[in-house]
């Protein structure tokens, strides 16, 4: 543990931000499928009580499909059902004097858009931790964590097709 809380403190101090991943998979791709998909629709949920600016689904749909027509270049239709069970943004203040963090935690559904059958579920989670200099980068939490989605999203669901 000591470990792991030296090493996040010494790549803040060199970088000014770090992100770290809470993703996991619940129901993987069948083998050999995830080539053949392209994410053609995407669906977004907000739970209740979490709080987003009015242009969030814009802007997560932009930066989502960014990131995973990069990974899932296949032919067939899938329609990506996602939840945003959480999102923290950081107060710029703190980040600017201490450090602070942006969250986000939901979940991404990849339904077949021709037979309506789910193809994959998983759970997204991506936390970027800065300080500092990185009052900047924080500050567009909505598109940084949209970003991180895609990212995970395509780590979990697509890894031998992202770029290394």
């Amino acid at each position: 543990m000591i470990k792991v809380l030296l090493a996040t403190s010494a790549a803040l101090a060199l970088c000014g931000c770090m992100s770290l991943s809470r993703s996991s998979t619940v129901t993987a791709i069948p083998t050999g499928d995830a080539a053949q998909l392209k994410v053609s629709e995407i669906r977004l949920t907000v739970a209740d009580g979490v709080k987003v600016s009015p242009k969030f689904d814009d802007i997560f749909r932009q930066h989502v499909q960014a990131k995973l027509d990069g990974c899932a270049k296949g032919k067939r239709p899938v329609r990506l059902e996602a939840k945003v069970d959480r999102l923290d943004k950081s107060n710029a203040v703190m980040t600017a004097i201490v450090a602070g963090a942006n969250v986000l935690r939901g979940s991404a559904r990849l339904v077949d858009v021709n037979s309506g059958a789910v193809v994959a579920d998983y759970k997204v989670g991506q936390t970027v931790v800065g300080r500092s200099v990185a009052v900047v980068v924080m500050a567009k939490a909505e598109e940084e964590l949209s970003d991180g989605f895609g990212d995970e999203l395509c780590k979990q669901a697509f890894p031998t097709l992202v770029a290394k």
